[in-house]
């Protein structure tokens, strides 16, 4: 009896032996789309790879079709790992604990970037409290640059944005503001350094560009994790980030068309905290935008305003 018990189950494990392992589902990577959908895929799917094949693992990219949207994606835990922008990264944290920060972005030498007001060299260049005929754009309720340092600086010199401007408007990402400032569409746009950077790129005529103000620094993109994944993944997601950078000829390849990224450090929290405090004096003046594009007053026709 014994003997057969035996020959049973070395039948039984064999096939097991040699079976596959099983397949891994691929980690959802999320992003912001930066400077539109379908260019920030182009522009992040090399790193993806590389990525992915550090941790032997697939991950699959996925960019929100807006700033809220991969906020309520990483909060609701429908996504594994977001890099996301400081003020998205700022509020998913409030609404959520249940995100773990794992790493932040170094990019042209820095931890920090700019935001800028930009206009073109046609328009009549003056102090900003002479624009009230301008057409303003901002990128998205939820861009740091784009949004929240620009509506800051402009709070702290007296001029509420959506009464002293003649129009205002969300474009919905980076690119999208700086096309239309050079269709003319626009009259000052808010942004930073490294949609300009895209723009060049992508052909626009950015050498027409002028800044009209430095609304201020800003901490580089925090890279989370879903924190209810297992421990040994977080380490290795974080781990496998801090590995990559141009030093090396295959991190180069991966991060030439990220607009800029050097490599990453680990990140700490704490970085953020002005943001936070930014954030909530614009939000007691300003109020809650509504998410994604939004218009705030009609965009005038090309020729009714006096900046040309």
């Amino acid at each position: 009896m014994n003997r057969l018990l035996f020959l049973f189950s070395f039948l039984v494990l064999i096939p097991l032996a040699g079976a596959d392992p099983p397949v891994q589902r691929p980690l959802v990577f999320g992003m912001t789309p930066i400077v539109g959908v379908e260019a920030t895929r182009q522009r992040f799917q090399p790193l993806v790879r590389l990525l992915g094949s550090k941790l032997g693992r697939p991950l699959q990219l996925q960019v929100a079709d807006s700033y809220r949207a991969l906020i309520d994606d990483m909060v609701a835990g429908r996504i594994d790992l977001a890099k996301l922008s400081p003020l998205s990264y700022v509020r998913a944290r409030r609404r959520s604990r249940a995100i773990e920060l794992l790493a932040t972005q170094v990019a042209n030498g820095s931890t920090s970037y700019s935001s800028y007001l930009v206009s073109v060299a046609e328009r009549r260049i003056r102090p900003l409290a002479e624009w009230r005929s301008a057409r303003l754009c901002f990128a998205d309720p939820d861009s740091t640059s784009g949004y929240l340092l620009p509506a800051d600086y402009l709070l702290a010199r007296g001029i509420n944005p959506f009464e002293h401007f003649a129009a205002v408007e969300f474009a919905g990402n980076h690119r999208a503001c700086l096309e239309g400032l050079f269709a003319d569409r626009y009259d000052l746009v808010a942004t930073f350094s490294g949609a300009i950077r895209d723009a060049r790129q992508a052909g626009l005529p950015v050498g027409e560009l002028v800044i009209v103000a430095k609304a201020g620094r800003i901490p580089y993109d925090a890279y989370c994790a879903r924190a209810d994944l297992p421990a040994s993944l977080k380490q290795a997601l974080r781990q496998a980030l801090l590995s990559i950078n141009t030093l090396d000829r295959q991190g180069r390849r991966a991060l030439e068309p990220t607009l800029g990224i050097n490599g990453w450090i680990t990140g700490n929290d704490t970085a953020y905290d002005r943001l936070r405090q930014v954030e909530e004096r614009v939000r007691s003046r300003l109020g809650d935008r509504p998410a994604g594009k939004a218009a705030a007053a009609p965009i005038a026709p090309a020729g009714q305003t006096d900046n040309h």
